[in-house]
């Protein structure tokens, strides 16, 4: 198994919708953050919306990752330009087999 490192930045009204897809196309070990758009200020006052954004890092196994690029464009609109981003790191070194299981997805009792 070739193990990924995802990151998926969305506006926070999206935050739900983007965990759902990821759980949805097998991505494991959640995590969501705050996090800030980057545009200044006055820029926001000018054109409206929100600065608030999500971060969301999981691991998936990168078999899986075509099709959810692809899930996350239908339904989010990631790729699209200002809309959001996802991309992935590659997992080379793990500190022991029963890490990497448990970052696969794997239960408690499987890892023993």
């Amino acid at each position: 198994m070739k193990l990924e490192l995802l990151f998926v930045i969305v506006d926070k009204s999206k935050t739900r919708k983007a965990t759902e897809t990821l759980l949805e196309s097998g991505a494991n070990a959640l995590n969501v953050m705050p996090g800030a758009g980057t545009a200044p200020t006055a820029m926001g006052d000018v054109f409206g919306g929100d600065s608030a954004k999500s971060v969301i890092t999981a691991t998936i196994d990168a078999r899986y990752m075509p099709s959810l690029r692809l899930k996350l464009h239908e339904k989010l609109g990631i790729g699209t330009k200002s809309v959001g981003v996802a991309f992935t790191v590659p997992v080379c070194t793990v500190a022991g087999k029963a890490t990497l299981r448990i970052l696969a997805g794997e239960s408690a009792e499987e890892v023993k």
